[in-house]
């Protein structure tokens, strides 16, 4: 069996690197989802973490909170009347066989919610409302945002969100705030680990630990050829993950790093990367049509909206928002005689909420670009990249996947790739029309840094043998609930999503 090199080669390594005696004497793992995934990284870290002297304590809480998380499968009082088990009844199972004992589960330790803490809810709901709500100094409003009721939550500021799913989020985010804290004080817990940081219970818990001055790590997935990845910076920190980026190809063997980092380049754009297929399936390879015939031909790749609306930026920097870089865009190129412009909407936005797309769509005819690809249109986004001048995009993927095709990149928004020397960055209106005129070399080597992070980011599991329905640990199957209790979990969990958003 090939070993494959991970980014880190070890994880008790890297603990001890990161972590100080003090911050490794106690940490504690609290899971509100049910993805293979993250619960090997809480099995990796608990087990690594007991090996180097630390006490453990693990909450597997994914069925304890007032509203399920984005992570949450099935329901474990469901599983049992239907003789199952939930995923992490299995990786409990699991833990104890492999010799955690059984002091280091927790329970939720507190029986009552206090309610005297949690904000009244302003009249009309929207983003911005949303956004001022805190719960004991935390930022709690910007972690119910990530997560939306339902598909059809569009991110336009007019729309209202549901005040009862709202009341039940507010509370939910509380509850697993005042829990984690109860937890901490009580088991004496020195670093705190939860994933990504991104959805309410997470980053709840991320924010109650802060408080109390507790050290926070972060899981999240691995690369395509690893299993995970635990950081110390949260996930949308893109300035560190760049410059992992950069250490990690700096330290990776010279004979290697290139053939690795590219195959994940070369994979998207042959359309062989099945994780990418939910916007290449419908694209034909190598299909263009309808591109304007111009002596300079400058395309935008647009980004996913809702994937960047609620990161903490100073938006005045990235040009107040992408329609308004759409706009600058556009009427710079039809300044220059001989240029034309292309938009290529994202092919997610056909999976996004319809009235994102309008606004999006109306944005685009504002523009009047010569020719505007939609989202659902078979046209190839790799060989359009290839037809370029000057690639322009608002932090897409695209932009890095067009430098390492060797084209101009101008990235307008934030990305995680503007550090690395392959894409020029831009801050202000005033930049784009000299880089029409003169595109910035093209530097397709400093894309590769990225494409290594992507392939081999984070760890290989060290105890859990197999991946997705095969891992297991100490001969238990980390197993999915059977197909029928997941399926009246699903339904027990629809029609309750159902009642608290209706108007």
């Amino acid at each position: 069996m090939t070993v494959v090199r991970a980014e880190f080669p070890s994880l008790r390594g890297y603990l001890e690197e990161n972590l100080s005696p003090a911050e490794r004497r106690h940490i504690g793992l609290i899971s509100f989802n049910q993805w293979t995934f993250a619960l090997g990284a809480v099995i990796e870290t608990a087990l690594e973490a007991r090996a180097l002297g630390s006490d453990v304590t693990v909450g597997l809480w994914a069925d304890e909170t007032p509203l399920r998380d984005p992570g949450w499968r099935a329901s474990r009082r469901i599983a049992r009347l239907l003789g199952s088990r939930t995923r992490d009844e299995n990786a409990h199972r699991a833990l104890l066989a492999a010799g955690l004992p059984r002091e280091c589960f927790a329970a939720p330790p507190l029986r009552r919610l206090d309610t005297a803490a949690i904000p009244e809810l302003p009249m009309r709901i929207t983003r911005s409302a949303l956004r001022s709500l805190a719960y004991r100094g935390s930022d709690m409003g910007r972690s119910i945002l990530q997560v939306h009721p339902d598909d059809d939550t569009p991110i336009r500021e007019s729309y209202e969100w549901p005040r009862r799913y709202v009341e039940l989020a507010v509370r939910s985010y509380a509850w697993a705030f005042d829990q984690a804290q109860e937890l901490i004080r009580r088991r004496g817990i020195t670093t705190v680990v939860v994933y990504n940081g991104r959805f309410t219970h997470d980053r709840a818990v991320a924010a109650a630990a802060q408080q109390l001055g507790v050290r926070v790590l972060y899981y999240d997935t691995g690369g395509y050829e690893t299993d995970f990845d635990l950081t110390t910076a949260t996930t949308h920190d893109w300035a560190d993950l760049q410059r992992r980026m950069l250490r990690m190809y700096e330290g990776w063997d010279p004979s290697e790093r290139d053939e690795v980092g590219s195959r994940w380049f070369v994979n998207r754009q042959t359309h062989a990367d099945v994780n990418n297929r939910v916007f290449t399936g419908i694209q034909r390879r190598g299909h263009v049509e309808g591109v304007p015939d111009a002596d300079r031909l400058v395309v935008y790749f647009s980004s996913s909206g809702d994937e960047i609306v609620e990161l903490d930026l100073d938006w005045a920097d990235y040009l107040h928002s992408q329609e308004r870089a759409l706009a600058e865009l556009a009427e710079a190129v039809r300044a220059r005689p001989g240029t034309s412009l292309v938009v290529r909407t994202h092919p997610h936005m056909r999976l996004k909420p319809a009235d994102d797309l309008a606004d999006w769509m109306a944005a685009v005819e504002a523009a009047a670009p010569d020719l505007h690809i939609d989202p659902s249109s078979p046209v190839d986004s790799y060989a359009l990249m290839q037809q370029a001048d000057v690639v322009f995009t608002y932090g897409s993927t695209a932009g890095v996947e067009s430098a390492f095709l060797g084209r101009p990149v101008a990235v307008m928004g934030p990305s995680a790739y503007d550090l690395l020397g392959c894409a020029t960055r831009v801050t202000s209106a005033d930049q784009i029309r000299p880089l029409i005129d003169n595109p910035p070399t093209p530097h397709p080597e400093a894309a590769i840094p990225y494409g290594l992070m992507m392939e081999r980011r984070g760890f290989t599991f060290a105890h859990v043998q197999g991946r997705g329905e095969e891992a297991s640990l100490a001969g238990i199957r980390l197993a999915e609930a059977s197909e029928l209790t997941l399926k009246v979990s699903d339904a027990m969990q629809s029609r309750r999503i159902s009642r608290l958003t209706a108007r």
